[in-house]
């Protein structure tokens, strides 16, 4: 009988925490999210430097068009290039607020959000091919629909010579345990899966692909582990 009295408990204990994630969902992710990118922020940081040295679809002097996937955090802002025209896609204008507190705590305002798309990824409704230089995408392919459609929209939208810089969460085949934790906390992620992202993201349309993995050494996002992320190029 015991037993049954511990599943209820969980049970009543997973029904709340769903009920919270859904009422303060925007704040609470926010808070998650702020705390996943400072921990990565020294691998992210040489993430960017290395895959935009390798764009060659934008003449010297030009402005970079670069779209990122979700508005998030506005974590990712620090690393564009100065002065680039950023278009934003998402299929919620919800986290809007925390985008624009992100320009202004890392002061740029020099670059120019040109652009809010709300629209899945699976469509980019708006975004025309051959248009981008970068698109950026981080924590994102988790919570799509059809993943195999967004890296595919991705690369019809960058031009030729365009970079795609991509981090993601995946499921850890190699830690049981950490895999156990991973499936147990799943039902309050909302829309986020954990994915074997290695396989997804080799699964995808790019000409040639870097694939690196990374473990937050950090106990209270361990589920997150590993970090799997890289850049794809359209030749």
């Amino acid at each position: 009988m015991v037993w049954l009295y511990l599943l209820g408990g969980l049970i009543l204990v997973l029904v709340t925490l769903q009920c919270l994630m859904k009422i303060y969902f925007g704040a609470i992710l926010n808070l998650i999210m702020n705390f996943i990118h400072s921990n990565i922020e020294t691998v992210k940081a040489k993430l960017f430097d290395e895959a935009i040295s390798k764009i060659k679809s934008n003449k010297k002097n030009e402005r970079l068009e670069i779209l990122e996937l979700g508005i998030g955090t506005g974590e990712n802002f620090r690393h564009f290039p100065k002065g680039s025209n950023v278009t934003i896609l998402d299929k919620t204008d919800l986290f809007l607020p925390y985008l624009n507190e992100s320009i202004k705590k890392n002061n740029r305002n020099d670059l120019n959000v040109s652009k809010l798309v709300v629209s899945k990824a699976e469509e980019m409704v708006g975004i025309e091919s051959d248009s981008m230089d970068l698109v950026v995408h981080t924590f994102i392919l988790c919570s799509v629909d059809d993943y195999t459609k967004v890296m595919n929209q991705v690369y019809r939208v960058l031009k030729p010579g365009g970079v795609c810089i991509f981090m993601e969460h995946s499921i850890d085949n190699e830690n049981k345990k950490r895999k156990i934790l991973q499936k147990f906390i799943e039902p309050l992620m909302g829309d986020c899966k954990f994915l074997d992202m290695k396989k997804v993201l080799n699964s995808g349309p790019y000409d040639h692909l870097e694939l690196k993995k990374y473990t937050v050494n950090r106990s209270l996002i361990t589920f997150i582990n590993p970090v799997v992320y890289g850049y794809g190029s359209k030749s």
